[in-house]
């Protein structure tokens, strides 16, 4: 039996515990080594995303029927922060209705989190055999990983991705500033380099994207493959829910199998 394992972190980052599951196929008991998915939730989410998208169950069943390889699925709670370095120190910032994550998000997750799997999993420890995707503003996380550190993954999924077109002054703090928002805006994104090229991307929203993300992610594809970068772009029928993404999850997997 495939097991999901809850593990405490204590990051130094972000100077406070930290939850990741970790999603173990069933031959993962038989030794070997396994490529790694680091799927990150939205929001208003929590690393228990992968189990609410019932998502080992159906990894269960694309491995027994060979559609995919066995794989590691990680997903690190990341709170409310779009994955980036907002702030020095930690903290949560009420805005309205909404409290945001700020700290050093980005760092937490490549220079720990990375790492911490790497050391105390059988992966395989190297890019081409890890992948990061994630859904909304874990899908914007995913994104600017995949934009920042080629070096590290050779998949990349942005899935209804919160991209914002222009600058919500609400979510100003997600960026830390008005210039950190253009510095990470994966549609003013212009470092490409050769690791960029033997990358692979999915991106995909609902035609009834509430947040607008199916039209942010037609521009971004342009952009990746006026570079030459291997991209499917997809905009299918939803809303931005968890119902959408239920739908399409195998894809997902498919599109995360293999090299």
């Amino acid at each position: 039996m495939s097991k999901i394992r809850q593990i405490t972190f204590t990051s130094t980052y972000l100077s406070k515990q930290m939850v990741l599951a970790v999603y173990l196929p069933d031959e993962y008991k038989y030794g070997g080594r396994f490529p790694v998915l680091y799927f990150l939730h939205g929001r208003s989410g929590d690393e228990s995303f992968i189990e609410q998208l019932c998502l080992p169950q159906l990894a269960d069943t694309l491995i027994a029927t060979s559609k995919i390889e066995p794989m590691i699925i990680v997903c690190p709670r990341i709170g409310n922060s779009r994955g980036l370095n907002s702030a020095n120190i930690a903290r949560q910032e009420k805005i309205g209705d909404n409290v945001i994550d700020i700290g050093r998000y980005e760092d937490y997750f490549i220079q720990e989190i990375v790492p911490f799997v790497d050391d105390n999993f059988n992966t395989i420890p190297s890019r081409d055999r890890r992948y990061v995707g994630g859904a909304s503003a874990g899908g914007f996380a995913a994104i600017h990983y995949g934009l920042r550190y080629p070096e590290l993954f050779s998949k990349v999924g942005g899935h209804m991705p919160a991209v914002e077109l222009d600058l919500d002054a609400s979510d100003l703090p997600y960026y830390g500033s008005e210039e950190k928002f253009h510095q990470n805006n994966p549609l003013e994104f212009i470092d490409f380099n050769k690791y960029h090229n033997a990358q692979s991307w999915y991106l995909d929203a609902g035609d009834k994207d509430e947040g607008g993300f199916d039209k942010s992610i037609k521009i971004l594809n342009r952009i990746l493959v006026s570079q030459g970068i291997k991209t499917e772009c997809h905009i299918s029928n939803g809303h931005h829910n968890l119902e959408y993404l239920s739908e399409n999850l195998e894809k997902y997997l498919m599109f995360y199998n293999g090299n």
